[in-house]
């Protein structure tokens, strides 16, 4: 971005420029410390102990792709959290509290907030989720780290003509529209995991998935049928979209990929 952009440009842009500067800065060897890139979301991203696999959240296959000398991944994704119920429960506080500048927050909601029978964690699309998005972001701009918004993986649920089917509803476009109107980065792992899923279809997309049969794992003596929640192929499959996106963002993340 040209030095004479700078003055047209709003707070939140400004504040961006910088810490992405510093972020640069650390990549190149400047800083002595790498950064941390933390993880905050759902189920669908978060991190299992043994007695659960294949269980498997997307983000805890990031590190295989990263400099662990450059970046550190510490996903803090939570089971069963909405955006909002992440920040009334106090997970979010640690983590604000940790930011150091340079460093990204990955921000993935969705699959809890669409939930009304429940209102610890449901939210409104065009409102309520919105806002404690937003918080999100304003927190970790404040502390001068780097937030990245995405969109919630699609589940692997299908039509009578092989169709993916979209089951989120107005979620994924709510992120977008936020993602475009705070001018942050936007990693579109709905459209991602459409594509992927649409191209593979539905009998190799299911090898994603959790799906075991009866006697299959001794962590799951009776079967599972989960086309929500990823198996540890599916994780490594999803971060790799992560992954993929970022080199195309050029974001100075993109420098501490492994080659």
């Amino acid at each position: 971005m040209a030095i004479y952009d700078v003055p047209q440009l709003s707070l939140n842009r400004l504040v961006l420029v910088v810490t992405a500067s510093l972020s640069f800065a650390s990549f190149a060897g400047i800083a002595d410390a790498p950064c941390r890139l933390y993880v905050i979301g759902d189920s669908t991203a978060a991190a299992y102990p043994e007695d659960r696999r294949p269980l498997a959240g997307w983000a805890e296959a990031l590190q295989e792709h990263f400099d662990p000398a450059r970046v550190v991944i510490e996903d803090k994704a939570r089971s069963g959290r909405s955006s909002k119920s992440f920040l009334e429960e106090g997970a979010w506080a640690p983590i604000r509290d940790a930011l150091k500048p340079g460093d990204y927050v990955f921000i993935q909601f969705g699959h809890n907030d669409s939930k009304k029978e429940d209102p610890k964690r449901y939210t409104e699309p065009d409102s309520t989720y919105r806002q404690f998005l937003t918080t999100y972001v304003n927190d970790a701009r404040a502390k001068g780290a780097i937030p990245v918004l995405l969109t919630s993986i699609n589940r692997n649920h299908w039509d009578e003509n092989k169709a993916l089917v979209d089951t989120m509803g107005a979620y994924p476009d709510a992120v977008r529209a936020l993602a475009k109107d705070l001018d942050v980065p936007l990693i579109d792992l709905h459209q991602r995991t459409h594509d992927l899923f649409q191209s593979l279809g539905p009998d190799a997309t299911r090898g994603l998935f959790l799906y075991l049969a009866k006697g299959e794992s001794p962590n799951y003596p009776d079967g599972k049928e989960d086309g929500t929640h990823l198996c540890e192929e599916g994780a490594r499959a999803v971060s790799k979209l992560v992954v993929d996106t970022i080199k195309e963002m050029s974001l100075p993340l993109a420098d501490a990929i492994k080659k």
